[in-house]
């Protein structure tokens, strides 16, 4: 993901982003979001669904039962996206579960509606056909 559509998702999410400065022998998330652009909109949606979910459900907790959500991981693996997190509940699991399933029909170029292609040397991506042929 480019680097400017990268940070407006740390700056907006700081709390499930907080592990982006943290060295690789803890986390993943040094390596930044290892996507294609076209699944801004969707880790966009993901991410402002946890923050409130995670805030709601805060609001109404003692604070020693407090639900967090961290970004470990976020990258593309056969074709689709893989979004990993460190706390979370049931809830914050479904929601990425329904973002990783949505990211197989998201061009994960350009955003547009798209199906999983597999290339000549086995490399599973999804991208739509005019990004395809462009690339």
């Amino acid at each position: 993901m480019k680097k400017e559509l990268q940070e407006k998702l740390f700056t907006k999410y700081p709390k499930i982003f907080a592990q982006k400065d943290l060295d690789k022998t803890q986390t993943a998330m040094c390596w930044g979001i290892a996507c294609g652009d076209g699944w801004y909109t969707l880790i966009d949606t993901l991410c402002a669904n946890i923050k409130n979910h995670v805030e709601n459900f805060n609001r109404f907790k003692a604070e020693e039962d407090h639900v967090i959500c961290q970004a470990t991981q976020v990258k593309e693996k056969f074709g689709g996206l893989c979004f990993y997190t460190y706390g979370g509940d049931e809830y914050i699991d479904g929601m990425i579960s329904f973002a990783e399933s949505m990211s197989y029909h998201i061009c994960s170029e350009c955003g547009d509606p798209s199906e999983e292609n597999k290339s000549n040397r086995g490399w599973i991506y999804t991208m739509c056909a005019n990004c395809k042929e462009n690339k």
